[in-house]
Protein backbone atom coordinates (compact mmCIF):
# COMPACT_ATOMS: atom_id res chain seq x y z
CA UNK A 1 0.00 0.00 0.00
CA UNK A 2 0.96 3.22 -0.66
CA UNK A 3 1.79 6.40 1.72
CA UNK A 4 -1.10 7.99 0.63
CA UNK A 5 -3.28 5.51 0.97
CA UNK A 6 -1.97 5.07 4.58
CA UNK A 7 -2.74 8.75 4.86
CA UNK A 8 -6.12 8.41 3.80
CA UNK A 9 -6.93 5.91 5.89
CA UNK A 10 -5.08 7.87 8.71
CA UNK A 11 -7.50 10.71 8.27
CA UNK A 12 -10.74 8.56 8.02
CA UNK A 13 -9.29 6.60 11.27
CA UNK A 14 -9.74 9.98 12.56
CA UNK A 15 -13.05 10.63 11.82
CA UNK A 16 -14.10 7.67 12.65
CA UNK A 17 -12.52 7.98 16.15
CA UNK A 18 -14.34 11.00 16.71
CA UNK A 19 -17.53 9.29 15.58
CA UNK A 20 -16.96 6.76 18.57
CA UNK A 21 -15.95 8.82 21.13
CA UNK A 22 -19.35 10.44 21.02
CA UNK A 23 -21.90 7.19 20.06
CA UNK A 24 -19.94 4.32 21.41
CA UNK A 25 -20.42 0.57 20.76
CA UNK A 26 -23.26 -0.93 21.10
CA UNK A 27 -23.10 -4.67 22.81
CA UNK A 28 -22.78 -7.84 20.84
CA UNK A 29 -24.60 -10.67 20.55
CA UNK A 30 -24.39 -14.03 19.42
CA UNK A 31 -26.34 -16.89 18.17
CA UNK A 32 -26.41 -19.62 15.85
CA UNK A 33 -27.27 -18.70 11.92
CA UNK A 34 -30.26 -20.33 10.36
CA UNK A 35 -28.86 -20.16 7.11
CA UNK A 36 -25.30 -21.34 7.42
CA UNK A 37 -23.19 -23.43 9.38
CA UNK A 38 -21.95 -20.55 12.07
CA UNK A 39 -22.76 -17.60 14.06
CA UNK A 40 -24.83 -14.75 13.10
CA UNK A 41 -23.49 -11.49 15.32
CA UNK A 42 -25.21 -8.47 15.79
CA UNK A 43 -23.63 -4.90 16.60
CA UNK A 44 -23.67 -1.54 16.85
CA UNK A 45 -20.41 0.67 16.19
CA UNK A 46 -20.53 4.28 16.21
CA UNK A 47 -24.37 3.96 15.61
CA UNK A 48 -24.89 1.99 13.11
CA UNK A 49 -26.38 -1.42 13.54
CA UNK A 50 -24.94 -4.29 11.38
CA UNK A 51 -25.21 -8.54 11.20
CA UNK A 52 -21.78 -10.30 10.91
CA UNK A 53 -21.62 -13.79 9.56
CA UNK A 54 -19.11 -15.72 10.81
CA UNK A 55 -18.57 -19.42 9.84
CA UNK A 56 -17.87 -22.68 12.44
CA UNK A 57 -14.34 -24.08 10.20
CA UNK A 58 -11.52 -22.18 10.50
CA UNK A 59 -10.73 -19.20 7.48
CA UNK A 60 -8.25 -19.97 5.21
CA UNK A 61 -4.93 -17.56 5.70
CA UNK A 62 -5.93 -14.46 3.63
CA UNK A 63 -9.15 -15.08 3.09
CA UNK A 64 -11.19 -11.60 1.76
CA UNK A 65 -13.90 -10.27 3.82
CA UNK A 66 -17.72 -10.35 2.14
CA UNK A 67 -19.53 -7.10 2.60
CA UNK A 68 -23.40 -7.66 1.75
CA UNK A 69 -25.16 -3.90 1.61
CA UNK A 70 -29.49 -4.49 1.56
CA UNK A 71 -31.65 -2.84 -0.95
CA UNK A 72 -34.34 -0.61 0.28
CA UNK A 73 -37.04 -2.04 2.62
CA UNK A 74 -34.71 -5.07 3.62
CA UNK A 75 -32.89 -5.28 6.37
CA UNK A 76 -29.60 -7.78 6.84
CA UNK A 77 -31.52 -10.22 7.89
CA UNK A 78 -33.96 -10.75 4.44
CA UNK A 79 -30.79 -9.86 2.45
CA UNK A 80 -29.16 -12.75 3.92
CA UNK A 81 -31.96 -15.24 3.83
CA UNK A 82 -33.01 -14.18 0.26
CA UNK A 83 -28.95 -14.01 -1.16
CA UNK A 84 -28.66 -17.67 0.71
CA UNK A 85 -25.16 -15.65 1.34
CA UNK A 86 -24.29 -17.15 4.69
CA UNK A 87 -24.71 -20.69 3.02
CA UNK A 88 -22.07 -20.00 0.37
CA UNK A 89 -20.18 -18.24 3.20
CA UNK A 90 -19.72 -21.31 5.71
CA UNK A 91 -18.95 -23.56 2.56
CA UNK A 92 -16.36 -21.31 1.71
CA UNK A 93 -15.68 -20.22 5.18
CA UNK A 94 -15.60 -16.42 4.46
CA UNK A 95 -17.07 -13.57 7.18
CA UNK A 96 -19.99 -11.50 5.75
CA UNK A 97 -20.56 -8.33 7.45
CA UNK A 98 -24.03 -7.02 6.79
CA UNK A 99 -24.53 -3.27 7.48
CA UNK A 100 -28.11 -1.92 8.42
CA UNK A 101 -29.67 1.14 7.51
CA UNK A 102 -31.95 2.43 9.65
CA UNK A 103 -35.35 4.31 9.07
CA UNK A 104 -33.90 7.13 11.30
CA UNK A 105 -31.12 7.17 8.12
CA UNK A 106 -33.94 6.64 5.00
CA UNK A 107 -37.44 6.33 5.83
CA UNK A 108 -37.35 3.21 3.09
CA UNK A 109 -34.39 1.93 4.28
CA UNK A 110 -32.55 2.57 1.31
CA UNK A 111 -28.98 3.57 1.39
CA UNK A 112 -28.51 7.78 0.69
CA UNK A 113 -26.29 6.46 -2.48
CA UNK A 114 -27.17 9.28 -4.84
CA UNK A 115 -26.34 12.35 -2.22
CA UNK A 116 -22.69 13.79 -2.59
CA UNK A 117 -21.78 13.30 1.48
CA UNK A 118 -22.39 9.56 0.76
CA UNK A 119 -20.44 9.39 -1.99
CA UNK A 120 -17.03 10.33 -0.47
CA UNK A 121 -14.46 8.42 1.59
CA UNK A 122 -14.42 9.81 4.61
CA UNK A 123 -17.90 10.95 5.33
CA UNK A 124 -21.68 9.60 6.16
CA UNK A 125 -22.24 6.22 5.29
CA UNK A 126 -19.46 5.29 2.98
CA UNK A 127 -17.34 6.82 5.63
CA UNK A 128 -19.52 4.87 8.19
CA UNK A 129 -19.24 1.61 6.12
CA UNK A 130 -15.39 1.78 5.88
CA UNK A 131 -15.11 2.52 9.34
CA UNK A 132 -16.94 -0.76 10.50
CA UNK A 133 -15.00 -3.19 7.38
CA UNK A 134 -11.30 -2.00 8.86
CA UNK A 135 -13.12 -2.84 12.56
CA UNK A 136 -13.84 -6.06 11.45
CA UNK A 137 -10.63 -6.47 9.47
CA UNK A 138 -8.43 -5.73 12.66
CA UNK A 139 -10.46 -7.49 14.83
CA UNK A 140 -9.97 -11.09 13.00
CA UNK A 141 -6.71 -10.41 11.20
CA UNK A 142 -7.93 -9.95 8.24
CA UNK A 143 -5.94 -8.31 5.24
CA UNK A 144 -6.43 -4.76 4.26
CA UNK A 145 -7.16 -4.42 0.60
CA UNK A 146 -9.15 -7.84 0.32
CA UNK A 147 -12.98 -6.90 0.63
CA UNK A 148 -15.62 -7.63 -1.75
CA UNK A 149 -18.89 -6.22 -1.64
CA UNK A 150 -22.04 -7.51 -2.89
CA UNK A 151 -25.05 -5.41 -3.32
CA UNK A 152 -28.74 -5.53 -4.37
CA UNK A 153 -30.52 -2.04 -6.03
CA UNK A 154 -29.78 0.99 -3.45
CA UNK A 155 -27.21 -1.63 -1.85
CA UNK A 156 -25.56 -1.91 -5.19
CA UNK A 157 -24.96 1.51 -5.90
CA UNK A 158 -23.54 2.47 -3.03
CA UNK A 159 -20.98 -0.99 -3.56
CA UNK A 160 -20.32 1.89 -6.56
CA UNK A 161 -19.68 4.54 -4.05
CA UNK A 162 -17.17 2.40 -1.82
CA UNK A 163 -15.36 1.11 -5.14
CA UNK A 164 -14.93 4.10 -6.81
CA UNK A 165 -13.78 6.24 -3.06
CA UNK A 166 -11.76 3.44 -1.60
CA UNK A 167 -10.07 1.45 -4.67
CA UNK A 168 -7.69 0.28 -2.32
CA UNK A 169 -9.58 -1.39 0.44
CA UNK A 170 -12.18 -2.95 -2.10
CA UNK A 171 -11.08 -5.70 -4.45
CA UNK A 172 -14.03 -7.02 -6.16
CA UNK A 173 -18.33 -5.72 -6.53
CA UNK A 174 -20.97 -8.02 -7.41
CA UNK A 175 -23.95 -5.49 -7.99
CA UNK A 176 -27.68 -6.45 -8.91
CA UNK A 177 -29.73 -4.00 -10.22
CA UNK A 178 -27.56 -1.29 -9.11
CA UNK A 179 -25.77 2.10 -11.00
CA UNK A 180 -22.86 3.59 -12.33
CA UNK A 181 -21.23 6.09 -9.72
CA UNK A 182 -22.92 10.11 -9.25
CA UNK A 183 -25.09 9.44 -12.05
CA UNK A 184 -27.86 10.92 -10.68
CA UNK A 185 -27.18 13.60 -7.61
CA UNK A 186 -30.34 14.27 -5.42
CA UNK A 187 -33.65 12.77 -5.29
CA UNK A 188 -34.62 13.61 -8.43
CA UNK A 189 -31.17 12.74 -9.82
CA UNK A 190 -31.49 9.35 -8.71
CA UNK A 191 -35.04 8.44 -9.87
CA UNK A 192 -33.43 10.05 -13.28
CA UNK A 193 -30.64 7.80 -13.41
CA UNK A 194 -32.73 4.81 -12.22
CA UNK A 195 -34.80 5.20 -15.04
CA UNK A 196 -31.33 4.82 -17.39
CA UNK A 197 -28.69 6.77 -17.05
CA UNK A 198 -27.57 10.12 -19.34
CA UNK A 199 -24.64 9.74 -21.65
CA UNK A 200 -23.81 6.17 -20.58
CA UNK A 201 -20.86 5.29 -18.69
CA UNK A 202 -18.43 7.97 -19.89
CA UNK A 203 -19.19 10.68 -17.20
CA UNK A 204 -19.42 8.24 -14.98
CA UNK A 205 -16.15 6.68 -15.70
CA UNK A 206 -14.79 10.01 -15.14
CA UNK A 207 -16.30 10.61 -11.90
CA UNK A 208 -14.69 7.50 -10.84
CA UNK A 209 -11.55 8.25 -11.79
CA UNK A 210 -11.83 11.41 -10.10
CA UNK A 211 -12.49 9.81 -6.53
CA UNK A 212 -9.59 7.52 -6.85
CA UNK A 213 -7.80 10.92 -7.29
CA UNK A 214 -6.91 10.18 -11.12
CA UNK A 215 -5.19 6.81 -10.60
CA UNK A 216 -7.19 4.37 -12.50
CA UNK A 217 -7.46 0.80 -10.23
CA UNK A 218 -9.11 -2.87 -12.19
CA UNK A 219 -11.40 -3.62 -10.06
CA UNK A 220 -13.24 -7.15 -10.40
CA UNK A 221 -16.95 -6.38 -10.88
CA UNK A 222 -19.82 -8.97 -11.71
CA UNK A 223 -22.70 -7.06 -12.55
CA UNK A 224 -26.53 -8.37 -13.24
CA UNK A 225 -29.70 -7.61 -13.89
CA UNK A 226 -33.17 -8.57 -14.67
CA UNK A 227 -34.27 -8.04 -18.18
CA UNK A 228 -37.95 -6.99 -16.53
CA UNK A 229 -36.63 -4.64 -14.49
CA UNK A 230 -39.28 -1.51 -13.96
CA UNK A 231 -37.42 0.15 -10.90
CA UNK A 232 -33.93 0.31 -12.14
CA UNK A 233 -33.49 0.22 -15.85
CA UNK A 234 -32.03 -2.75 -17.16
CA UNK A 235 -29.47 0.40 -19.21
CA UNK A 236 -27.61 0.23 -16.12
CA UNK A 237 -26.17 -2.83 -16.72
CA UNK A 238 -24.59 -1.62 -19.62
CA UNK A 239 -23.41 1.75 -18.14
CA UNK A 240 -21.97 -0.06 -15.15
CA UNK A 241 -19.92 -2.07 -17.37
CA UNK A 242 -19.00 0.72 -19.52
CA UNK A 243 -17.41 2.57 -15.90
CA UNK A 244 -15.58 -0.07 -15.30
CA UNK A 245 -13.78 -1.47 -18.35
CA UNK A 246 -11.88 1.71 -18.72
CA UNK A 247 -10.52 1.23 -15.20
CA UNK A 248 -9.49 -2.39 -15.84
CA UNK A 249 -8.32 -1.55 -19.66
CA UNK A 250 -10.99 -4.15 -20.65
CA UNK A 251 -13.18 -4.77 -23.25
CA UNK A 252 -16.22 -7.35 -23.86
CA UNK A 253 -14.91 -10.47 -26.03
CA UNK A 254 -18.74 -11.64 -26.91
CA UNK A 255 -22.15 -13.08 -24.92
CA UNK A 256 -23.05 -16.26 -24.65
CA UNK A 257 -25.91 -17.99 -23.39
CA UNK A 258 -25.29 -19.42 -19.94
CA UNK A 259 -27.58 -20.85 -17.45
CA UNK A 260 -30.27 -19.02 -19.39
CA UNK A 261 -29.13 -15.68 -19.16
CA UNK A 262 -26.97 -13.28 -21.75
CA UNK A 263 -23.54 -13.84 -20.08
CA UNK A 264 -20.79 -10.76 -20.96
CA UNK A 265 -16.89 -11.55 -20.29
CA UNK A 266 -14.59 -8.19 -20.64
CA UNK A 267 -10.59 -8.97 -20.58
CA UNK A 268 -8.10 -7.01 -20.28
CA UNK A 269 -5.22 -6.12 -22.43
CA UNK A 270 -3.60 -9.46 -20.80
CA UNK A 271 -6.24 -11.47 -21.59
CA UNK A 272 -7.78 -11.83 -18.15
CA UNK A 273 -11.46 -11.66 -17.13
CA UNK A 274 -12.06 -8.61 -15.09
CA UNK A 275 -15.82 -7.67 -15.76
CA UNK A 276 -18.97 -10.12 -16.12
CA UNK A 277 -22.70 -9.03 -17.11
CA UNK A 278 -25.47 -11.28 -16.43
CA UNK A 279 -28.56 -10.03 -18.07
CA UNK A 280 -31.65 -12.56 -16.25
CA UNK A 281 -34.40 -12.66 -18.39
CA UNK A 282 -38.07 -12.80 -17.15
CA UNK A 283 -36.46 -11.17 -13.92
CA UNK A 284 -37.70 -8.18 -12.61
CA UNK A 285 -36.11 -6.37 -9.62
CA UNK A 286 -35.07 -8.95 -7.44
CA UNK A 287 -31.61 -11.02 -6.95
CA UNK A 288 -31.06 -14.22 -9.21
CA UNK A 289 -31.59 -17.63 -7.68
CA UNK A 290 -32.45 -16.24 -4.47
CA UNK A 291 -34.65 -17.64 -1.76
CA UNK A 292 -38.16 -17.16 -1.70
CA UNK A 293 -38.35 -16.64 1.97
CA UNK A 294 -36.31 -13.44 1.33
CA UNK A 295 -37.77 -10.47 -0.77
CA UNK A 296 -37.12 -9.20 -4.00
CA UNK A 297 -35.75 -12.35 -5.17
CA UNK A 298 -36.25 -14.60 -8.43
CA UNK A 299 -35.36 -18.47 -7.57
CA UNK A 300 -36.16 -19.75 -11.44
CA UNK A 301 -32.58 -17.46 -12.21
CA UNK A 302 -28.90 -18.77 -12.30
CA UNK A 303 -27.51 -18.37 -8.62
CA UNK A 304 -25.98 -14.41 -8.56
CA UNK A 305 -24.49 -15.52 -5.05
CA UNK A 306 -22.26 -18.65 -6.00
CA UNK A 307 -21.73 -17.00 -9.41
CA UNK A 308 -20.27 -13.34 -8.29
CA UNK A 309 -18.46 -15.24 -5.55
CA UNK A 310 -16.70 -17.63 -7.93
CA UNK A 311 -16.22 -14.89 -10.33
CA UNK A 312 -14.50 -12.13 -7.66
CA UNK A 313 -12.62 -14.85 -5.64
CA UNK A 314 -10.57 -16.39 -8.66
CA UNK A 315 -7.51 -14.30 -9.35
CA UNK A 316 -5.68 -11.79 -7.08
CA UNK A 317 -7.81 -8.53 -6.25
CA UNK A 318 -8.43 -6.33 -9.10
CA UNK A 319 -8.10 -8.45 -11.53
CA UNK A 320 -4.05 -8.44 -11.86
Amino acid sequence: MSWRADRRLAGCAVAAALVLAVLGPGAGEERRSPTGEGVFKRGVLGGRGYRLFVPADAREPGAPLVLALHGCWQTPEDFATGTRLNDAAARRRLLVLYPAQGRRGNPSRCWNWFEPEHQKRCAGETGQILALVEEVRKQYGLERGKVVVLGFSAGGFMAVNLACAAPDVIAGVGIAAGGPYRCGLGAEGALSCMRGPAGGGGPSAEACLGAMEGRPHAIRASLWHGERDVVVSATNLDALAAMFAPLAGARAIGAERRDGALHTTYRDGQGRAVIETWLVPGMGHAWSGGDPRGTHTYPLGPSATERMLDFLLTGPPGGS
